[in-house]
């Protein structure tokens, strides 16, 4: 009898913890924000990183200065947006915009936009 209730128990237990990942996935995936930025030294990308930091929601920072990108990762339960990230930035670097990727029958990974 015991082994019957156990066996009842892990399937409950199962149908439960199978709808689970599927919602915590979706709700934790962080937004990840590109942009291109010309950079031309080590003090653009200083003043970059130094107006991005202060917005709420921002995890992570990553710039590029080979390939003029910065890569913004916010937290997965932050409303950042796109636009507010590229306020902020054209504060410092008023040539920055969003970078869009193009379809992958181009060689090419990605692309800048300019949006205004």
């Amino acid at each position: 009898m015991a082994r019957v209730l156990m066996q009842l128990l892990n399937r409950r237990t199962w149908k439960v913890n199978s709808k689970l990942p599927s919602k915590l996935a979706s709700m934790q995936s962080p937004k990840m924000i590109e942009l291109k930025v010309p950079m031309c030294c080590e003090c653009c990308e200083e003043n970059v990183r130094e107006e991005l930091i202060v917005l709420e929601g921002v995890k992570e920072i990553s710039i590029d200065m080979n390939v003029q990108k910065v890569v913004v990762v916010s937290h997965y339960d932050a409303k950042l947006e796109p636009s507010v990230v590229l306020d902020a930035v054209k504060k410092v670097k008023h040539r920055a915009e969003l970078w869009r990727k193009q379809s992958q029958n181009h060689l090419s990974t990605s692309m800048p936009v300019k949006i205004e």
